[in-house]
């Protein structure tokens, strides 16, 4: 079952602007993580926005579980998708814990307050993520890679079919970054699905089961990591020379830039 498609949209943020996104077709299947890759300006964040209902196409469509995302309300919307943006508010003064209990408003009603499985649920994506000893701190007070790790909480607690995540690891150590992954990993094997925006090439060889390199706000390469992320393919769209070579523990593929000394 295909989670999030998004069929040729096209986006200009503003008008006699070039479009953002040009055109750029993805899909999420049940079961899958999917990478979206590219260069600065290449229209990654405009298109997580448009699959999250954050935006609207300008031409093009989006649906979510195959119903049309325009025809969602705002809760519903929610209960099928989950978006972090690459920049999460760090001036909160909420509390870790409240910060992760946002994510189960979808599931309320209006007024409603949180029950106990609403706690529990909030309880989880912290521990998930390591969290759990940052609940009573605000996350005003938090550093980066520990605030980033609250928001994913706050993901997970939504409990979306679907999980949108602009740069999740940015701020995350390797540790917590492997813990991530396995728990998307983990996600898709119990039928949810994943598009993740990411600049770390060699994370989303091993991550994604597919990857989409954009350019310009159009999808110049797709398939398995082994297919895309390959010297041929990347050097061009990024303007540089790289370098390929295969984790000889895994045999994925891993990513260099080739730099002169």
């Amino acid at each position: 079952m295909t989670l999030l498609e998004a069929r040729e949209p096209r986006y200009r943020h503003h008008a006699g602007g070039p479009e953002a996104v040009a055109g750029a077709s993805i899909a999420v299947a049940r079961g899958e993580v999917v990478g979206v890759i590219g260069p600065n300006a290449a229209g990654k964040s405009t298109l997580a926005r448009l699959c999250s209902g954050l935006l609207t196409p300008q031409q093009g469509s989006v649906s979510l579980q195959g119903e049309p995302i325009a025809n969602l309300s705002r809760r519903e919307r929610a209960r099928r998708v989950a978006f972090l943006p690459q920049h999460p508010p760090h001036d909160l003064s909420f509390t870790a814990r409240e910060v992760a209990l946002m994510g189960r408003a979808p599931h309320l009603g209006l007024w409603a307050l949180e029950g106990p499985r609403d706690f529990e649920r909030a309880h989880a994506g912290l521990r998930e993520m390591d969290a759990l000893d940052l609940a009573d701190r605000p996350v005003s007070q938090l550093s980066g890679g520990e605030r980033q790790r609250v928001f994913l909480a706050r993901a997970f607690a939504q409990e979306a079919a679907v999980l949108v995540l602009d740069e999740p690891t940015a701020a995350l150590d390797l540790a917590h970054q492997v813990l991530l992954v396995s728990a998307l990993r983990r996600r898709a094997r119990e039928g949810g699905g994943a598009l993740l925006v990411l600049h770390d090439l060699a994370l989303a060889g091993a991550a994604c089961d597919r990857l989409v390199l954009l350019d310009r706000g159009r999808v110049v390469a797709e398939g398995p990591p082994a297919v895309v992320l390959r010297p041929a393919v990347l050097s061009p769209v990024y303007g540089t020379e790289v370098e390929v070579v295969a984790n000889p523990a895994t045999g994925q593929p891993l990513v260099a830039p080739r730099i002169p000394r």
